[in-house]
């Protein structure tokens, strides 16, 4: 048996710009950053015939064709050599909260049958990019890519997604000074519910596709938004990227109208009222995780703690995929 990890992570800037509708006309660009909470994988060969499968699910099955989990299955397909099994996941986040599980899921499956089958592990950005193929050229889902490229990389880092389907990955040069504050004034709180992101961005991607120009000019302030958020993260200005939170958000909801709600809402209201600098909903929208800065912490906790909105504690990620029993 082999354990196997890979990070989540979180969207600082430019989310929406890595969809494919987008960025293969444009060009996108976006910042996240891994957190030390991940999608673990424990996996072996067994004497057992077939497939032997925990997720949120028992499968038992004789073949690949018969795995119910998509994911899973186009993985084992694509990438096992038909010996007998035993896989168990578990998240330390439940799936469609706005973290990039679906993304972590394909990378840490992936990266576990790599090593259990003994083969030279792939590069973080081959890595990165099967998955990508899983998630979007084999299942179809109208998804980004830069969860499995911050599942696979880890670090805060910037992605470029350029027109002919390549990536160019930059870790951000950040001091000391700034990762300890980012550590702290960073706080993460469930509005509660989960979606999913290919049905949310959906729309989005079908207005993008038809050269709707109010999209376009959006996904461009988005764009932007990432390219003064590296400049601000590697200069230190903590405070001021903050600022450019709300303005994300806003991005969002105007091209999104679904993103938000009224707990959602209530949650930003009261986080903001608290002294918070900004706050961004993770993901696709709709649900999930709460991103907020601010130089006072342990206000906005007290404010989420009377609207009962759990915090997910959580530091940065330096490494991406790798084995974690050893």
């Amino acid at each position: 048996m082999i354990a196997v990890r890979a990070p989540l992570r979180i969207t600082l800037a430019g989310g929406g710009t890595d969809l494919p509708s987008y960025y293969r006309d444009h060009g996108g660009l976006v910042v996240s950053a891994a957190i030390d909470r991940h999608i673990h994988i424990l996996a072996g060969t067994s004497f057992r015939e077939g497939l032997t499968l925990k997720h949120l699910e028992w499968e038992q099955c004789n073949s690949p064709a018969e795995v119910r989990h998509p994911i899973l299955r186009a993985v084992l397909e694509r990438h096992w050599d038909g010996r007998p099994l035993e896989l168990a996941s578990v998240s330390d986040v439940p799936a469609g909260t706005g973290l990039g599980s679906s993304g972590a899921y394909t990378v840490c499956a992936l990266r576990a049958l790599e090593v259990i089958q003994g083969g030279e592990p792939a590069a973080p950005g081959a890595l990165a990019e099967k998955a990508s193929e899983i998630e979007i050229g084999v299942l179809g889902r109208r998804v980004g890519k830069q969860d499995q490229y911050a599942s696979a990389h880890g670090g805060t880092s910037s992605y470029t997604f350029h027109s002919d389907d390549s990536v160019t990955v930059e870790r951000l040069e950040l001091s000391a000074a700034t990762r300890e504050e980012m550590t702290s004034d960073l706080m993460l709180f469930y509005t509660g519910g989960v979606r999913s992101a290919s049905e949310m961005l959906s729309g989005e991607v079908d207005r993008s596709l038809a050269g709707e120009s109010s999209i376009e000019d959006n996904l461009h302030q988005t764009r932007e938004l990432a390219r003064e958020t590296r400049v601000l993260l590697e200069a230190g200005r903590v405070h001021d990227w903050a600022d450019l939170l709300n303005e994300q958000w806003r991005l969002k909801c105007l091209r999104s109208p679904g993103s938000s709600s009224e707990r959602i809402e209530q949650l930003r209201e009261a986080a903001l009222n608290a002294g918070a600098t900004g706050a961004v909903l993770m993901g696709a929208g709709g649900s999930g995780f709460l991103l907020i800065h601010s130089p006072s912490p342990d206000a906005v906790r007290a404010a989420m703690a009377a609207l009962e909105a759990p915090e997910l504690r959580f530091g940065l990620e330096e490494n991406g995929a790798a084995r974690a029993d050893k």
